[in-house]
Order: structure tokens, then sequence, then C-alpha cells
């Protein structure tokens, strides 16, 4: 196996009353193919992969054995096999929804829906579902019964990803309160979406990169151009990308929009056409290992 051709270390365990001497494995050991030849036709091979090929079985077909699975990862430097190596779909769905597990709230300014909230927000922290009324006393009557988990903030976007306690339970346009110290800070919230199909940024059609802050004609916000539109007034935060995703200040626009999911597909789909060492180099390769992993 991959791990038995590794350098034993002796670890000194000082865990508990008696410390104690271990052997371990050095798995922090590297060795890496050159990437010179790479492109040697005689050498590599070239493969797509197709769905529901692995290491195992990928090696079991060019070797004949799936023994050399770990050279099939090593060449392509992939250092963990279910992350690093293309997923079927079925895997790459299951992966993704375990990386934005949760819902997005966009959050803006309680009297200005062109404003960020202005709250920073820490992960872990609880948020609850407040509102605007008050009892006869002046006291505002907060919904505590209807809480979520912040995992995380995204400042830049006007947003915080939310799981846990009752987070399917908000709406858009209502409001989120947030205790600090002793007093309570409020934000509306603008959009919610699913954090697998949420926005992970914008994209031209050929992969081109679109600034979330810039308007459609690329203009950033803030900065004037030299010509057109924005030629004397810089363009609004209601005016870019971000903007008009959001209908900050009319229809929402998704052009250009790249989802979690999407991005997560295409980064799939770039691991899919790999390179395999061609069966006759095979002990060389395996050889040259051995004695790398052993200095």
């Amino acid at each position: 196996m991959y791990f038995d051709r590794f350098p034993i270390l002796q670890y000194l365990d000082t865990f508990g009353s008696v410390a104690r001497v271990k052997l371990v494995t050095d798995i922090l050991r590297r060795v890496n193919i050159s990437t010179q030849g790479k492109e040697d036709s005689t050498f590599f091979i070239k493969y797509d992969l197709r769905e529901g090929d692995t290491p195992e079985n990928i090696s079991k077909r060019l070797y004949n054995t799936s023994d050399y699975f770990w050279v099939v990862l090593l060449v392509n430097e992939a250092l963990n096999p279910y992350y690093d190596f293309s997923m079927d779909s079925n895997s790459l769905e299951n992966y993704a929804k375990k990386k934005y597990f949760g819902k997005y709230f966009y959050l803006v300014d309680t009297s200005d829906n062109k404003k960020p909230s202005g709250i920073t927000f820490s992960a872990d922290e609880t948020i609850f579902l407040s509102t605007s009324n008050t009892d006869d006393f002046g006291v505002r009557q907060e919904n505590f019964d209807v809480r979520a988990r912040v995992v995380e903030h995204e400042p830049s976007l006007y947003r915080i990803r939310v799981d846990g306690g009752e987070h399917t339970y908000f709406a858009e346009g209502q409001l989120i309160g947030v205790y600090r110290g002793s007093s309570i800070e409020q934000a509306k919230i603008k959009r919610i979406e699913d954090g697998l199909y949420g926005l992970h940024g914008f994209e031209t059609g050929t992969g081109d990169h679109v600034s979330a802050f810039a308007a459609p004609d690329g203009t950033p916000l803030g900065l004037t151009a030299a010509t057109g539109t924005y030629a004397n007034v810089a363009p609004r935060i209601d005016e870019t990308r971000l903007g008009l995703y959001l209908g900050l200040s009319g229809d929402r626009s998704v052009d250009y929009v790249l989802t979690n999911f999407d991005y997560e597909i295409k980064k799939n789909e770039a691991k899919t056409s790999i390179q395999l060492i061609a069966p006759e180099y095979l002990s060389t390769v395996v050889s040259a290992f051995n004695e790398l992993i052993n200095v």
C-alpha cells in the first residue's frame, strides 16, 4: 500500500502520567513527480475521467491491479482521493451541499435598502427575528423563538450564512436582531437564498471574472469612466452587478451570475482530464519513488 513505503519515526508520547515512545509513519514526507517531460507522449497517457472512475479501478484497468492507485494520485498531485480527484455527479452534489449548508441572508440598513447594515457578525453568534413594534411601555417586541446561528459573515457581499434553530422561518423584508452588550442592533433581510445555489461571483460566458462592484459597463464603484454613462458621475452601489443582483433599486438581474454549485461543477470538470504513467514506465516510477521516500 502507499504508506507502507514511508519511513518510520519515533514519537515521544507525553500524554498522561507515563511517557512512551511510539513508532509512527512519516506521512508528511512528500514526493512530487517532476513536471519536466509531462508533455512526453510516450511517458504519459492523457485520460478523460468517466462517471464512476476511481484511482483504484483506473489502476486495475491500466496496470492489471488496483495496488497502483497511489501512482494515479501522485502523478496528478491529488493528495485527497475524495476531493482532489474528479467526483461523480452524486458525490459532487453531496460534497457541495455539505460545503454550502444553510442559507444566505443579504442584510441592508433598516431604513435604506441601498446601504449595508454595518453590523459585524461573528461565527456561532445567534440572531433572532426582530420587529419595529413596541408595547405600551415603549419596549420593542422581539421574537426570540425564531433564531439562527451565524456560520460566517461576508461583509463585502452584504451577507451572512446561517443555519440551525429556526433559520428557515425567516423571510425577506423582515428585521433580524443581534445583541451588542445590553442593547439590540437591527438589520433588514433584503434577500434569502439557499447556500448551495447562492451567489459565488460573476463571470462572462467565456469564464472571465466580472467585478461585483462595477457597473455593467465595467466602471468600478466610486470611480468615473473616460466616456459613457459614468463619465461625470460614479456608479452607485445599486447600479453595480451586486446591486442589480439584489434588486436594491428595482428589478433583479441575474446576468453573469455564477452560483456556488456552478463553481463547484466547473472546478470538478477541470479535474476530469488527467495524466497517467504509461504501463511500460510504471516500474521505473515505482523504483524512483521508493528511493526518494526513504532518503
